[in-house]
């Protein structure tokens, strides 16, 4: 098959994947959809597998986020193609990896070294693309195509979604090794795809996450956003104020314990407002329950701060977190001076400031570690809140931009993986919806629906101990790594030394 087949088989293979995600949620196909990658990538040249890891991965963020282009095709298109280009990086170093002749070879050694290293590989790309550019990016780990089946995000607990990705790339390899033994008859070539299948039972091994001991009754607010508000920007965002307080007001006084409300609930500054500080302040009264909710607090025309402020039963403001990692060409625009003469950033006409470091809540003793929005998708993030002692998570966010698009299960679905890697419960609170509660096990056990007005209450519990990998951090990826190193240099090397024979 020629190069160009190839790639259009590779861009196939990528929409495939991109179904076994939210709102699809076609989990299997995360189990299977790497393998024609693989394949087409045996026997090529690093350039040749860069360009099919790239198609690959055109089709699979092309399909996965199309609901970027919500903001502009363009938007779309430049997100894609840098994604993509973390695939393209994981074809060159694969194709690299497997094309000499000793890792060709059915010696035990070798099968295990070809088999190790597409997950070791993927790992190690998606790893960075997690860091770079700006932060990175982590939509479409692999391991969020599982957020619904809880016995495969077990091993979250012991090395984060990293553990998960690692076995359905090393199950994605087995069955490869399949393909490539089918000529050696059916009962050779069944034989790694019966340890890919063993493989995939492998977490249920895992000790499921228990909840602790400590109860506590919580609401989420889930206010809303007017569609086609007519009115003006501020009249808009008092809306989505009174909204919130008027939900919370109906809850009976001394009912619950806390109240959260999401990322952009109070978009006007509390602090210059007495109309806006009168509704938070009074919807904290009127439940007796301290809130945390979502707040932009100006700091100039050019500038705002994205916090959630701790605000206590009598309506005072006791604690904030002010958001460290913030969204690029979303709430900031990097290089503003060379780049604001483009139309569609007058989308992000100021700037938001991050902290350099993150608050942990203390909600009478015990701890609550809050993210916003974008800092829920990283899973090394939300952990470092846990080890500061964080028992219980709240991630607030808004994704009411999206509409009912993909993007609102697939936010709850990290979540659901934070859950698992942290062994907390997770008040997931979204303006517009999906907001829901999820249990130290992944199970999302309440929730809402898109674009309505509610509340849900749930009991949930202040974790008694924290998951190893909330106490040791990404050691597999680093790991990874090494092993990718390692895998890259044996190949030249041995490329090399068939040169010089």
């Amino acid at each position: 098959m020629n190069l160009r087949g190839r790639a259009l088989l590779a861009f196939g293979a990528g929409v495939l994947l991109s179904f076994a995600f939210p709102k699809f949620d076609l989990a299997f196909l995360a189990w299977v959809a790497v393998v024609p990658l693989l394949l087409l990538l045996e026997g090529r040249s690093a350039r040749e597998g860069a360009l099919i890891g790239f198609t690959f991965g055109l089709g699979f963020f092309g399909a996965l986020l199309i609901w970027i282009s919500i903001v502009g095709w363009l938007a779309w298109a430049l997100l894609v193609i840098l994604e993509s280009s973390f695939l393209g990086l994981f074809g060159a170093l694969y194709a690299v990896t497997v094309r000499r002749s000793h890792l060709r070879s059915h010696l035990p050694s070798h099968l295990m070294a070809r088999v190790l290293a597409a997950p070791v590989l993927w790992i190690t790309t998606e790893f960075f693309r997690a860091r770079v550019p700006l932060g990175g990016f982590t939509w479409g780990q692999l391991v969020q195509s599982q957020h619904n089946l809880t016995f495969m995000l077990k091993p979250a607990a012991l090395a984060g979604g990293w553990l998960v990705t690692f076995l359905i790339v090393a199950a994605n390899a087995l069955v490869a090794e399949s393909f490539r033994d089918r000529k050696r008859g059916v009962v050779r070539s069944l034989i790694p795809a019966g340890l890919a299948g063993v493989l995939l039972l492998l977490p249920f091994a895992v000790p499921a996450n228990h909840s602790g001991e400590r109860a506590l009754e919580v609401a989420i607010v889930q206010g809303n956003v007017p569609l086609d508000f007519e009115g003006s920007l501020y009249e808009k965002e008092l809306e989505i104020i009174r909204s919130h307080a008027e939900l919370t007001a109906q809850l009976e006084p001394g009912s619950v314990d806390l109240v959260v409300w999401p990322e952009s609930s109070v978009g006007i500054d509390l602090g210059e407002d007495t109309i806006v500080e009168g509704l938070v302040t009074g919807a904290a009264e009127a439940v007796s329950a301290p809130i945390i909710a979502g707040v932009n607090l100006d700091v100039d025309n050019d500038h705002y701060k994205v916090m959630a402020l701790l605000i206590s039963a009598e309506g005072k403001i006791i604690d904030a977190y002010q958001k460290t990692h913030l969204v690029p060409f979303g709430e900031f625009l990097p290089a503003r001076s060379a780049l604001d003469w483009i139309p569609i950033l007058d989308q992000i006409p100021r700037d938001a400031i991050p902290a350099a470091h993150p608050v942990v809540f203390d909600l009478e003793g015990s701890k609550i570690a809050t993210v916003i929005s974008f800092e829920g998708d990283f899973g090394s993030l939300v952990r470092e809140r846990i080890d500061l002692g964080g028992r219980l998570l709240v991630v607030a966010t808004n994704t009411s931009t999206w509409g009912d698009t993909g993007a609102s299960p697939q936010h709850l679905a990290f979540s659901q993986i934070r859950a698992v890697e942290n062994g907390v419960w997770v008040a997931h609170a979204a303006i517009s919806g999906i907001s829901g509660f999820i249990a130290p096990n992944g199970d999302v056990v309440e929730r809402t629906r898109l674009r309505t007005a509610d509340v849900i209450t749930q009991e949930v519990f202040f974790a008694d101990d924290i998951t190893p990998y909330a106490r040791m951090g990404d050691w597999l990826p680093l790991l990874c790594m090494v092993g990718s190193v390692l895998l890259v240099a044996r190949s030249v090397r041995a490329g090399t030394d068939k040169v010089r024979a």
